[in-house]
């Protein structure tokens, strides 16, 4: 679909694409290939599509997958994509918010071994919180393909030592692999947003990168370390109060983990053997 296309979709219906929404359409049809090849789509993949928006994409994921479930909020593009998919069995439609949808409920098959694969172009104001739904369901979710700002595609396939490597980071690597796919100009939707997009590649653990003894003192102990990211690693831990200052200096002793050291320079595998550390305290 090109940008003449979307813009005559919304002058026939008197409105215009919406800022709350995020909406952004795609209106290069390059990016689609690329998308599509990053998927690795199969005539056995079941496709969740987060924001199928006027359905140029579901089309297209409908003629590679077995079933393509398509989710879209805004009621005037549901009842379009209702128009234009009534008739095919291989789409699911449903005119729902996905931070309020129930996911379980898109898990239809009781097969463990059956993995669903996620395409999304994510509205940017709420990128975080529909991440991190995804990631809670990774023993069912084979892989996500999502396109983000870049940004934030860039804070969470970041290395240990620079400025866009934190929490998130760690977080997201917790349950999957991550790849950066590609970058788009905003000239590659309309209407264009105000900053560079990326397509970003999550391929899920089938358990978590690192194995830790309490999950949610892992997610805590990184969360404090980030909170102060420039001081050194003892400071910002003493106030999260996990243990006594001669506990922290045992745990960074026995772990050969220098106290001076900013959290920033710490991998995931050296927060998951402190958190071990602390669980014991």
């Amino acid at each position: 679909m090109n940008q003449q296309q979307v813009r005559d979709f919304f002058a026939l219906n008197h409105t215009r694409p919406k800022k709350q929404l995020g909406q952004n359409f795609l209106v290069n049809p390059e990016v689609l290939n690329i998308i599509l090849e990053a998927g690795e789509l199969t005539d056995s993949d079941t496709v969740i599509e987060i924001g199928a928006g006027l359905g140029h994409l579901t089309n297209t994921l409908a003629e590679r997958a077995k079933q393509v479930i398509a989710v879209e909020v805004d009621e005037l593009l549901y009842k379009a994509l209702v128009s234009q998919f009534s008739i095919d069995s291989r789409v699911h439609l449903l005119n729902a918010d996905i931070l309020k949808l129930e996911f379980n409920s898109l898990f239809e098959s009781d097969d463990a071994s059956h993995l669903y694969k996620v395409i999304a172009n994510l509205p940017y104001n709420i990128t975080t919180p529909i991440l991190w739904k995804l990631l809670a369901h990774q023993k069912q979710i084979h892989s996500c393909i999502l396109m983000m700002q870049k940004e934030v595609a860039e804070r969470i396939v970041a290395g240990p030592g620079g400025k866009e490597y934190g929490a998130m980071t760690i977080g997201v690597a917790y349950h999957a692999e991550t790849t950066l796919i590609a970058t788009l100009s905003p000239e590659n939707f309309y209407p264009a947003p105000k900053v560079d997009s990326a397509v970003l590649k999550l391929t899920m653990h089938k358990s978590p990168k690192v194995d830790v003894e309490d999950e949610e003192l892992f997610f805590k102990v990184v969360r404090t370390a980030f909170r102060t990211r420039r001081k050194m690693l003892k400071n910002a831990l003493v106030r999260g109060r996990f243990a006594s200052a001669d506990g922290l200096a045992a745990a960074f002793e026995e772990l050969g983990i220098a106290p001076e050291r900013r959290p920033e320079t710490l991998d995931i595998t050296e927060f998951a053997a402190l958190a071990n550390f602390l669980s014991q305290c």
